[in-house]
């Protein structure tokens, strides 16, 4: 399907294999971290609240506590968002909101990701 609009980006996503196709690179997510990726992409350059994206997370447990479970899925989606100038904000004792950054700042870490040491 199109979409999300992100101006600047050519977005598509397939719901029922949980992948987003930006600029004609698929990249691939886990259940949960597609359902907060596009809740942010649709409300982009728009900072959501720690309450309205916890709502997309899928507890596995009671005893998991909300936010913990959002901080790290917000930790894994990022890396796969660099390499196209996109990242995740966050918004001390709010919430999240997605960001494109400037293309160069992009390939500078796009490069730096790719030369790190093993």
């Amino acid at each position: 399907m199109e979409g999300p609009h992100l101006d600047g980006y050519v977005i598509q996503h397939s719901d029922a294999n949980r992948l987003l196709i930006i600029d004609g690179a698929i990249v691939r997510f886990t259940p949960t971290e597609y359902s907060l990726l596009l809740r942010l992409l649709k409300q982009s350059e728009r900072h959501l609240s720690f309450a309205v994206l916890e709502q997309c997370l899928f507890l596995r447990s009671l005893n998991c506590n909300p936010r913990s479970a959002l901080i790290r899925h917000m930790r894994r989606i990022r890396p796969k968002l660099w390499p196209f100038g996109l990242d995740i904000l966050s918004i001390t004792g709010y919430g999240y909101m997605l960001h494109a950054m400037h293309q160069e700042l992009a390939t500078m870490q796009a490069l730096e990701t790719v030369n790190l040491p093993a």
